[in-house]
């Protein structure tokens, strides 16, 4: 037994030794094959001799997130009054004056660019002064439809065809009248280059993401394009498309012997799209929907055409209307002291829900059959102390200057600096309009963000409109009108009501892209001959009547409020553009307490300034031509 032990004991000896021995020799041959290495590697200096010289530069990619000690530039046409604006694509950073050291300039975003549509008139051809008139009335239609979906514009004459070069060609054809007018209309399309060609008769009818017109908007056009159904009145190209087509059908014999220029360029050339939102009101589409215009037109054709002029603008109205099911939404968020300073919005409400006036009333356009007509559902205004986001809805928005507000609060211009700091809330104003959207946990950096993107996001900005308190006509103020007394007449008197200046409203008309109209009728108040359920008792006899209003519901503004509100109103729009130190003391505390108030209100001030003017600039780039507002009785003729 004790042999046993004895050889399993050498062996386990014999073991680990042989395993100590081998790790040794391996551990041996690992360090030299490391010093052999070392030894190997050549060091760097004698590599740098060896290698040829290289530079490299490469970039530093560090983000730096500091800020500018400079102010930008000013950029041109960037002013307008009080106004001030920067373009650039940081404009939803809370406060502008972090991008442009400026506290009186508003960051805005870039001006999309705006692709050309053009359109032919002949201004050789001699008229008289009605028919003259009419024809103006017809391009201020056809612009201001266009430009409300974001095109450009432009009236074309014989002048733009003279200057192409294959002009001479044109006239050595004998051709009938219609065919050489249509390959004018193309000659100076040539020379312009690339865009749209469309007719005085043909405008988009529709919304503006409609995405006929969006992929119009883009401007990019593979090859050259007709759409179905359209006629002439639509062609789509690029400068060379434009050019290609031309070249044959001018240098063909047969030139004459065709009807359209369609059939002399040759149908296959064409890429045909099917349009959503343009309409185009040719003889044909009028012969078989518009039996009426198509007989006013035949016996008297200047009021024929004030008829179709009057039609295609009741049916642009129409279709903006139905756009928006849900009806009209005047913000009023501070419901308490602000029914004289919501009263603009609520007006243009009222203009805006109007039935449009035409030779046929319950008509629809062309492109949309299915329309609903005015006559028979009246678009629908409602008031509210939030922003709904509701695509369906139209928002009409006035934004007041902090220190109007306050002095409405109030009911009075005698407010201190202690007053605003011991006894408002800050950012009120902002606060109410997205307490739907953002909850009562924000602050007033990010509601700003919320209340710029309502303004000038590509979603809401053709689905709202929103007016500094101060840029509305300065005689809009004027004190409220007595009640009128309800009457027993079945039919009661109709009443004109005017509440904006006509230039105003033909400037704004181009924002819609149809003519506002300028007037509501007021139909009066009539008395049921007998009690009508409305007039029942709410609750049974011997029941307590309903307790009284909730604090959160205001009760209406009495008389004496509401000519105290305009007055206040008035004298906040004078302080506010005084430079009286004291008034400007003021105004600094009222807004460096409500600095997120006092951005939205910049910030959509210079938005409607910059919209004003750019399309002046526009008007004033184009008025040699007829159908601006600003060439109105100035033409070629």
């Amino acid at each position: 037994m004790a042999r046993l032990r004895l050889r399993s004991l050498l062996f386990v000896a014999a073991v680990i030794a042989a395993a100590v021995f081998t790790w040794s020799s391996s551990t041996r041959q690992m360090a030299s094959s490391a010093v052999a290495a070392v030894e190997a590697v050549v060091p760097a200096e004698s590599l740098r001799e060896k290698l040829p010289a290289l530079t490299f530069e490469v970039p530093d990619l560090k983000i730096t997130w500091h800020r500018s000690t400079h102010k930008p530039p000013e950029q041109s046409n960037s002013t307008r009054g009080d106004s001030q604006w920067y373009s650039d694509w940081k404009w939803l950073n809370p406060f502008s004056s972090s991008v442009t050291l400026d506290e009186d300039r508003a960051v805005l975003p870039p001006l999309p660019e705006r692709r050309p549509v053009y359109t032919y008139y002949d201004t050789t051809v001699k008229r008289d002064s009605e028919t003259a008139e009419v024809d103006k009335e017809q391009l201020l239609l056809w612009r201001r439809a266009w430009w409300a979906k974001g095109f450009k514009p432009i009236v074309l004459t014989q002048a733009e065809a003279i200057n192409h070069p294959l002009y001479p060609t044109l006239k050595r054809q004998a051709i009938r009248a219609d065919l050489e007018y249509e390959f004018m209309r193309w000659l100076a399309w040539a020379h312009m280059g690339t865009g749209l060609l469309a007719t005085l008769r043909c405008v988009p009818m529709g919304s503006f993401e409609d995405e006929t017109l969006a992929h119009l908007r883009h401007g990019q056009f593979a090859q050259l394009t007709r759409f179905e159904g359209l006629g002439i009145g639509l062609f789509a190209a690029e400068k060379q498309h434009i050019e290609e087509a031309l070249k044959f059908p001018l240098g063909d014999v047969r030139l004459g012997t065709y009807k359209t220029v369609i059939d002399a360029i040759g149908s296959n050339k064409f890429a045909v799209e099917q349009p959503s939102g343009l309409a185009n009101y040719d003889d044909a589409t009028i012969g078989s929907k518009y039996a009426a215009l198509a007989t006013a037109l035949k016996e008297n054709p200047v009021k024929g055409k004030k008829a179709l002029k009057g039609l295609m603008d009741a049916h642009l109205h129409t279709t903006w209307q139905n756009m928006f099911p849900s009806g009209i939404n005047v913000l009023k968020p501070l419901p308490a002291h602000s029914t004289e300073l919501v009263k603009p919005a609520l007006d243009l409400a009222g203009l805006l829900a109007e039935c449009p006036a035409s030779i046929l009333q319950s008509s629809c356009a062309p492109n949309r059959p299915r329309c609903v007509p005015c006559i028979g559902t009246k678009m629908r205004i409602s008031q509210s102390d939030e922003f709904r986001n509701d695509s369906k809805t139209f928002t009409i928005s006035v934004v007041p200057h902090p220190y109007t507000m306050i002095m409405l609060n109030n009911l009075t211009s005698d407010v201190s600096v202690a007053h605003i700091r011991r006894h408002t809330d800050r950012d009120t104003w902002v606060t109410a309009v997205t307490r739907r959207l953002l909850g009562d946990g924000r602050g007033g950096p990010s509601r700003v963000v919320s209340v710029k993107d309502m303004v000038a996001s590509p979603w809401g900005s053709w689905r709202s409109i929103w007016f500094a308190t101060e840029q509305f006509p300065v005689d809009f103020n004027l004190p409220p009108l007595p009640e009128k007394a309800p009457t027993n007449d079945a039919r009661p008197a109709r009443e004109i009501v005017r509440p904006f200046p006509d230039e105003w409203l033909a400037d704004l008309s181009w924002q819609f892209g149809f003519s506002i109209p300028h007037t509501a009728v007021w139909h009066g108040e009539s008395l049921p001959p007998v009690p009508g359920p409305e007039r029942w008792a709410k609750e049974p006899a011997g029941l307590p009547a309903e307790g009284p209003p909730k604090s959160s519901t205001p009760r209406p503004a009495t008389t004496e409020e509401l000519a105290t509100e305009v007055e206040l109103l008035r004298e906040a729009r004078e302080k506010i553009k005084s430079r009286d130190k004291q008034l400007l003391r003021m105004r600094k505390a009222a807004e460096a307490w409500n600095m997120a108030d006092t951005e939205a209100w910049k910030f959509v001030r210079a938005y409607r300034a910059r919209a004003d003017v750019e399309r002046e600039l526009f008007e004033e780039e184009e008025r040699r031509y007829a159908g601006t507002e600003g060439g109105r009785g100035r033409g070629w003729w």
